[in-house]
């Protein structure tokens, strides 16, 4: 007799976990990297970047690109956005969001429109499991500096005085 309800109890408790099993997905979330940009924060002047990286192939990639500048006239109300002073999320507008899939041998790229000034980009694999990746860009107009050489003529201007 207690061998019978022994059993019995085994038989349930298989029946009532064997679903957990069933259903649990394992997700390797290493499969899952971008390889380009190296930095999650950086400044540059070039307004189109290339994200590329890799998943397992056929997942869908979204890219959601948010940017913002400080457009204020007033100096003293102006809030100069920079890597150290990051506007918060209601401050960004998002530009675009595309997408893209990975190809047969599980690698992705694509290049990405930016506006001057700060730029966050969300990229999300899609996949339950996998945190998507936000990357902070600084686009900066560069100012250039001219060497002036001087002239031989005003070099000897003080000389014939």
């Amino acid at each position: 007799m207690i061998k019978r309800i022994i059993a019995c109890l085994l038989i349930a408790f298989s029946v009532l976990n064997f679903g957990t099993f069933a259903h649990a997905t394992n997700i390797d979330a290493t499969k899952y990297e971008i390889s380009n940009p190296e930095k999650t924060s950086y400044s540059t002047e070039d307004k189109i970047i290339l994200i590329n990286g890799k998943a397992p192939s056929g997942t869908e990639i979204t890219f959601d690109v948010y940017g913002t500048t400080d457009n204020t006239t007033d100096i003293n109300k102006r809030k100069n956005f920079h890597l150290n002073n990051l506007p918060t999320d209601e401050e960004y507008i998002l530009i675009s969001n595309e997408t893209v899939t990975s190809g047969n041998m599980g690698l992705f790229s694509k290049e990405l429109d930016l506006v001057k000034g700060i730029n966050k980009i969300v990229v999300d694999f899609n996949a339950e499991g996998v945190e998507s990746v936000e990357i902070i860009v600084y686009v900066y107009n560069r100012v250039r500096t001219s060497i002036r050489e001087p002239r031989l003529g005003n070099l000897l201007q003080p000389l014939l005085k």
